[in-house]
């Protein structure tokens, strides 16, 4: 049993490190789906990690590859159609038209390398008042409790 606690405390600790690196690394991004243009591939709700174009994981930008890209001030994630020297056509999975602009290689942000489903509501539950409530402020007044309640106990213990 205590070989199996090392082991979650290992694999927990390795993705909390490589999360680390990602949110720090200019190179790659952790960004929540806001929309369903790319249902079935990814859902509404998923986080998507991207990685650097042409990069070590993710290999060359073709068509077919999942790309994140900057339009204006928002940031959408589709699917390159086609690619035309420094220009791309991309579509949401789950639109009918490809987009009605073209894509600026300049403009790719990264190349999606993988998604956690469901994260994004999790992260927006927690920025509501409830959200708040229950997953920092509970917990940690049960924390805070158990502590009070250890120590007291050792207290009338020695006495």
């Amino acid at each position: 049993m205590k070989i199996f606690g090392w082991l979650v405390a290992t694999v927990l600790g390795l993705a909390l490190a490589g999360f680390v690196f990602i949110y720090l690394s200019p190179d790659y991004n952790l960004l929540l789906v806001r929309s369903q243009s790319m249902t079935p591939a990814i859902n509404m709700g998923d986080m998507v990690i991207t990685g650097p174009v042409n990069g070590p994981i993710n290999g060359e930008l073709k068509p077919g590859t999942i790309v994140t890209y900057e339009r204006g001030k928002a940031w959408v994630t589709h699917r390159v159609l086609s690619i035309d020297g420094d220009t791309l056509v991309t579509k949401g999975d789950n639109t009918e038209d490809p987009d009605p602009w073209s894509v600026s290689l300049s403009d790719v942000r990264g190349t999606y390398l993988f998604k956690i489903p469901y994260v994004g509501y999790v992260t927006n539950f927690t920025q509501t008042k409830r959200g708040w409530f229950l997953t920092i402020i509970l917990p940690a007044t049960l924390l805070v409790a158990w502590l009070v309640k250890d120590i007291v106990k050792e207290a009338l213990s020695t006495t």
